[in-house]
């Protein structure tokens, strides 16, 4: 059965500005030190300290969150942490959600006709390992600057207990003119430091489940894909001559077509693919399998609603809509915008049937697949975003 799910409820659309980085491995960046430049004289109302930017530096001042408000969603394999710089209040919406009250307030009392947000998550070895101290807070060129590390006990007789913890804070800068872009250079719980930059989003599309398209030509190409029945009339194809295989954009993006850094990431998640004997994006009849689009930027994209979608077949002729409907049929959809999150996915739920294809989808009422389907390779082309496609192939 065809079923849409999503991995947290939906949330209003209204994703503000947001600029997200995350750090990989590597050398470099100075040295976090003991945060007496972003402050951390523990202040009763959950912030950090302040400094007033009395010698020509911005004015900052530190709230600690404690735990990762982002969920986390990005793999510590191979980075040091998580940055997102905020520029207007709902820019951070996505990560209050499950947020404490007083992160919220702080929030919400920040000026930002005057200030900006930057929100950091690392991670430590210890329950210890639960802060973070900045330093070296600087403005350069529009850019802020600053190192970040995680603190761990201050007493080496300290107990504490062996388990990865992540941790997060927000540190307020305020300063004329206000940044607008964040690199910063994070030191982990572990002592591994990192500079961020802005090539990374919030997940690696390489470590997503599934993947886009088989490598091969497929083993089947049928002539056609005809149905016998008179008026059968098919789901029209409701995209441009181009897909973006595995990646694009969200509703009105000007973000790259297809390309690695693009902020949605679709995948074919076909059961058996992490089986090294299995065949890679390849499955029988009745086989379930799923549909996976992933917000794996930093900040909120919007994309149409998950009934947007054609199933196609590659047949002689081109890729053929395996989909249709008997007589006079109107294939409608609605305009309304959903708004994914950063590290959310949607999800589509499939059964390698003809009825499988269709329950529990967009005019399911109507729809049905003719002729039966047959070997070959299929295609799920998501037009509620920027034409994004995955394909596989199905053995019979």
């Amino acid at each position: 059965m065809n079923e849409f799910t999503r991995r947290t409820a939906l949330y209003g659309l209204g994703a503000g500005s947001v600029a997200a980085l995350a750090g990989c491995t590597g050398d470099g960046g100075p040295g976090a030190g003991d945060g007496s430049d972003g402050g951390d004289g523990g202040g009763s109302d959950g912030s950090d300290g302040t400094d007033d930017g009395s010698d020509g530096a911005p004015e900052t001042e530190v709230h600690q969150v404690g735990a990762a408000l982002s969920g986390p969603a990005w793999h510590r394999e191979g980075r040091r942490g998580f940055v997102a710089l905020i520029t207007e209040e709902r820019g951070a919406s996505w990560l209050l959600r499950e947020a404490p009250a007083e992160t919220t307030a702080f929030v919400e009392e920040t000026d930002f006709d005057a200030s900006v947000l930057a929100y950091v998550e690392s991670v430590g070895p210890t329950t210890c390992h639960g802060e973070l101290a900045f330093a070296d807070v600087d403005v350069a060129d529009g850019t802020l600057v600053a190192s970040a590390t995680v603190e761990g006990p201050e007493d080496d007789d300290v107990a504490c207990g062996e388990a990865i913890t992540f941790s997060g804070a927000f540190l307020r800068v305020t300063t004329d003119p206000r940044p607008d872009a964040v690199r910063l250079s994070i030191t982990d719980g572990w002592g591994d430091t990192s500079e961020v930059t802005g090539a990374d989003g919030i997940l690696d599309p390489e470590m997503l489940p599934g993947g886009v398209r088989p490598d091969d030509e497929p083993a089947a190409v049928p002539e056609a894909f005809e149905c016998e029945t008179e008026g059968f009339e098919r789901h029209p194809r409701m995209y441009e001559d181009e897909v973006n295989w595995g990646g694009g954009g969200g509703v009105g993006s000007d973000d790259a077509r297809g390309d690695a850094d693009a902020p949605l990431a679709l995948r074919a998640v076909i059961p058996g693919d992490d089986d090294p004997a299995s065949e890679p994006l390849a499955i029988g009849r009745g086989t379930a399998f799923r549909i996976e689009l992933t917000n794996v930027s930093g900040r909120v994209v919007s994309v149409g609603n998950q009934g947007k979608y054609n199933l196609e077949l590659r047949t002689e002729s081109g890729w053929t809509e395996v989909r249709g409907a008997d007589g006079d049929a109107a294939f409608e959809y609605t305009d309304e915008a959903i708004a994914v999150p950063p590290g959310e996915t949607l999800t589509w739920e499939f059964e390698m049937t003809e009825t499988g294809l269709i329950e529990g989808g967009p005019h399911a009422d109507d729809l049905r697949v003719c002729p039966d389907l047959v070997p070959g390779r299929y295609r799920f082309v998501f037009f509620g975003a920027d034409d994004l496609a995955v394909a596989f192939d199905y053995a019979g």
